[in-house]
């Protein structure tokens, strides 16, 4: 047989014999074709590129156990490099390192690699002989034709056996994980193909059991109330292409009932259409029954066990949602004076007094059907929801009248009785566009009621006027804040000897675009709700730090100067070191920091420390509203301050009320024998200034002297008369 009839026989016997089985078949073939003693067809692994895994070796006539050698320093490491390579003689003295080939005492060698399609080496053919051999081009045009037959099965091979292993794997992970996986056919009872062993334990029957409906199908185990809601679910997440999440009920072979929690996603055909599904189910009964008793720890408020806050707003969520159509009244209550209870007579009786009004609501909610849930939501305000189909003020009196007739009984505490008075607000659900609103509208109302020492407040478009009003009046102070257009102006303080000014107080001004001259009782109140009064205080202190610097900087004699500070400032725990930082530059003696007698005794002891430490850099610092406040003489000895303000309401009523002149009196000799200097505020009259100058007090403000002015103003009135 010719060498062009032998590559013809190789093809031939490629389309009989299939992958490992050929290519032992091809190394009998081309060892009994080219009188080789050894024919071996090679493997190499990406993992193992150093080592060659041999798949078929041939020697002497017979197949030899596969195994594994060393590429490097052997003539098959240079097949992988070349496109092949031959050795006619001496290839034994040329890899003396090569131990398999000094085993085999081959004189020649032949080796051509074995290339995929893409022309990647999968490994390699050799043929050696114990004797010296040459070998033609004819030869190496056959080895190379049979390398390529051997590189397509083997890469057959691989595939076969990549796709094996998936399988093992992928049954072994289906069967090791818990619940059950599955596919199944996009039918009416989810007819299943596939299903791993956990559907025995999930459901109660074997695998066989659901596979082509063979006993019952997967649908019909869907408890029937939950068959729609599944349905629905896995249609809404199908059109989406998305997978599909559900939890759901199914009765099991035992007909008890078990709750599952399901993952899977459609399968597409090469139309489009989705004709499987493949996912897994697991079971979540224990978690289920563990969320349900910790929703209702969630929910429900432990002392009187009513809903609590997230409780309501829950069901309310739950209503807009899936009832839109119905409108509720919620009617807020606040039990008055409750903070009396826990002061008079305990905590205990507070709580008692909880419960009572809980039982109350709770029984009379019995005489009312509209009433469809009750809630605490705080310490002493409850909730009450009321189905309504009217949009009038009136039903919300209705409601709350007669809830109020609830407790026209007082309430006994131990050994007291207690009449049970109450705040009562509401809101309806049509106004408000969720369930948080809803009851933040009634929390308006009732704040409304509490500002206006009223009983009744209905939430309205009045109130939602007025609530949007303060709401664009807050931004529109933030603004200005941020944005630094808050100005600063000045009132004189005189000396009531000479009429002379020595100084003045810095008070915060806006004007704004919109909404024009703000009092300043209006944004300090915003300040202080939304936690930036020291913010507020910084950049008033900066600014007047500026103006201070300019008139330095233009050759003024600089006046003493007060800044107000608050009780948020004193407390920042570097509030010495940002002062100094803020005034930098200038003589802290001309500095007064004022703070109100309520303020400072908020924390005594912190107070003690702060002003002890500014007084150490230099600041002067004043008690603003004297005589409004509590300190004791005690605390006001150890304060390092150096003025006492008396407070303008004292001023203003002294000539009219003696008691007032009396305490005036009785500061200003406080102060001398403290060594203290006094400034009375709002001084208005010519009578006043003289009735302070007599009593001794050295300092006054107000408008009888000058109203507060811009800094231009003040320096052409004040600073340039010097």
């Amino acid at each position: 047989m010719d060498l062009e009839q032998a590559i013809h026989s190789l093809a031939e016997n490629l389309r009989e014999s299939r992958e490992l089985e050929f290519i032992e078949n091809l190394t009998k073939s081309l060892s009994r074709l080219l009188g080789a003693d050894h024919v071996m067809i090679s493997e190499i692994l990406d993992d193992t590129s150093n080592t060659a895994h041999i798949v078929a070796f041939f020697s002497y006539g017979q197949l030899q156990q596969p195994v594994s050698y060393n590429l490097v320093g052997s003539p098959c490491e240079q097949v992988l490099t070349t496109e092949s390579c031959a050795f006619t003689d001496g290839v034994c003295e040329s890899f003396p390192q090569d131990t398999m080939l000094q085993e085999l005492g081959a004189a020649s060698y032949i080796g051509v690699p074995m290339l995929t399609a893409d022309q990647n080496k999968l490994g390699l053919l050799a043929v050696l002989n114990d004797n010296p051999t040459e070998y033609s081009s004819t030869v190496i045009e056959l080895l190379q034709v049979a390398a390529a037959q051997a590189a397509a099965e083997l890469a057959q091979l691989r595939i076969t056996r990549n796709l094996q292993e998936s399988q093992r794997r992928l049954e072994t992970l289906m069967n090791s994980l818990p619940g059950m996986a599955y596919r199944c056919k996009n039918d009416e009872l989810w007819s299943m193909e596939i299903v791993s062993r956990g559907a025995l334990d999930l459901t109660g029957y074997q695998p066989q059991d659901l596979i082509n409906n063979s006993r019952i199908a997967w649908g019909e185990l869907i408890h029937p109330e939950d068959r729609e809601l599944v349905q629905q679910g896995v249609d809404d997440a199908t059109k989406r292409r998305q997978y599909f999440r559900l939890a759901y009920r199914i009765i099991c072979a035992d007909e008890s009932i078990r709750w599952v929690w399901e993952q899977g996603k459609g399968v597409a055909n090469e139309q489009g259409d989705v004709t499987h599904f493949e996912g897994f189910i697991l079971d979540v009964t224990e978690q289920h029954q563990h969320q349900e008793h910790i929703a209702e720890i969630a929910f429900r408020d432990e002392l009187t066990g009513l809903a609590n806050r997230a409780g309501l707003l829950d069901f309310l969520e739950n209503q807009y949602a899936q009832n839109g159509d119905q409108d509720y009244l919620l009617v807020l209550l606040d039990v008055r004076y409750f903070r009396s209870i826990n002061e008079r007579f305990g905590l205990h009786a507070g709580d008692r007094l909880l419960s009572i009004v809980a039982e109350r609501l709770q029984d009379g909610a019995h005489n009312f059907q509209d009433i469809v849930m009750l809630a605490r939501i705080t310490g002493d305000e409850f909730v009450v929801v009321v189905k309504t189909n009217a949009l009038k003020a009136e039903q919300f009196m209705t409601v709350a009248n007669n809830l109020k007739t609830c407790f026209e009984d007082s309430v006994l505490l131990g050994e007291h009785k207690w009449d049970v008075e109450l705040r009562i607000s509401g809101a309806f659900s049509y106004s408000a566009g969720s369930a948080a609103e809803l009851l933040q509208q009634a929390s308006i109302a009732m704040h409304e009621a509490k500002e206006q020492e009223i009983a009744y407040c209905i939430f309205d478009e009045g109130l939602e006027r007025k609530v949007s009003a303060e709401r664009h009046r807050t931004e529109r102070f933030l603004k200005a804040l941020r944005e630094d257009k808050l100005s600063i102006f000045l009132q004189p303080l005189i000396c009531l000897s000479d009429d002379q000014c020595i100084g003045a107080e810095v008070l915060c001004r806006w004007f704004d675009d919109e909404l024009g001259a703000v009092s300043p009782e209006v944004f300090i109140e915003i300040a202080r709700k939304q936690g930036l009064l020291p913010e507020l205080g910084y950049q008033v202190l900066t600014k007047t730090c500026d103006l201070l610097r300019r008139w330095q900087y233009d050759g003024f004699e600089l006046p003493f100067v007060s800044v107000n500070v608050g009780a948020q400032q004193f407390a920042a725990p570097d509030v010495v070191d940002d002062f100094l930082s803020t005034c930098a530059g200038l003589d802290t003696q001309l500095i007064t920091l004022e703070i109100t007698e309520s303020d400072l005794m908020m924390d005594p002891q912190l107070a003690l420390t702060v002003t002890g430490r500014l007084r150490d850099h230099g600041f002067r610092l004043a008690i603003d509203d004297f005589g409004t406040g509590y300190s004791s003489l005690a605390y006001l000895q150890q304060f390092s301050v150096d003025i006492l303000k008396i407070d303008m309401s004292f001023v203003q009523e002294m000539l009219r009320d003696a008691s007032s002149k009396t305490l005036i009196n009785t500061i200003i000799a406080m102060a001398r024998t403290l060594g203290l200097v006094t400034i009375a505020e709002g001084v208005e009259t010519e009578q006043q200034a003289q009735a302070l100058k007599e009593l001794g007090c050295e300092y006054g403000q107000g408008y009888y002297f000058a109203h507060p002015m811009s800094p231009e103003d003040f320096a052409k009135t004040w600073l340039q008369q010097q």
